[in-house]
């Protein structure tokens, strides 16, 4: 089995996994502004823990977004320094499919062919979200692209979902009618532990590669960040 390093800093926790032969470790800590400071530290904790060095490493995941942009570029800067350096493949996992996965691990009542909506708070007035099944092994797969956008659009696209529903962006106003009922969980967090069994499908179906094939995902970085180039005014003063 292969030594599988998986960090995340997408949302207010800062957590990384190691997946080993000899067992797993997950260090998961509630560090809304300091994930910067407590990452790296973190993945040699859990190397320490799990008694591998880091040339033993073979591949690196980590949580690629949508959610925090600071937190998804700092997770992809530590993510493509220690790639970089131990030449190692890497992988992309979706934030908001780490929640599905979170959620059909707790809920062991969730059976294959369930679905489950992933609605997350974009701020700007805005939210996340996205649609998932799970296949015969229970992992939560897409089943259409993610989207952001004002919560009314959202809850149209809701209207008519036959499924359970979930993460933090139920917590929001617009979503009150909806965040009282059965199938709503507004309460799931995001952890790389949730997505081990997401990481451990990738490296066997071979889906690791370079940087470049799993870069961030922000949504609307094209609208909320341009390029430089994009802002003459900001190159000439």
């Amino acid at each position: 089995m292969a030594n599988l390093l998986i960090l995340d800093a997408s949302s207010s926790l800062c957590s990384v996994s190691l997946l080993t032969a000899n067992g797993d470790v997950h260090l998961c800590e509630q560090q809304p502004r300091r994930h910067a400071q407590r990452l790296l530290p973190m993945v040699d904790e859990a190397l320490q823990q799990a008694g591998v060095d880091k040339t033993a490493l073979d591949g690196i995941a980590y949580g690629r977004g949508p959610g925090s942009f600071t937190g998804i570029r700092i997770a992809a800067s530590v993510m493509q320094g220690i790639a970089l350096a131990l030449a190692l493949p890497v992988f992309g996992v979706s934030s908001l499919q780490a929640i599905a996965q979170q959620l059909a691990q707790q809920n062991g009542r969730l059976l294959p062919g369930s679905r489950i909506a992933v609605v997350t708070d974009a701020h700007m007035g805005e939210v996340f979200w996205g649609m998932f099944q799970l296949n015969e092994q229970r992992l939560a797969l897409a089943i259409n692209d993610e989207r952001v956008g004002a919560p009314p659009l959202c809850l149209q696209q809701l209207q008519d979902f036959d499924g359970i529903i979930a993460g933090d962006g139920l917590q929001l106003e617009a979503f009150a009618a909806l965040a009282g009922r059965d199938n709503c969980y507004p309460d799931i967090p995001l952890q790389t532990e949730a997505m081990a069994p997401l990481v451990h499908h990738a490296w066997q179906q071979q889906a690791f590669g370079n940087e470049e094939q799993h870069a961030p995902v922000y949504l609307r970085d094209s609208v909320a960040w341009k390029k430089l180039n994009e802002q003459p005014s900001l190159l000439k003063r």
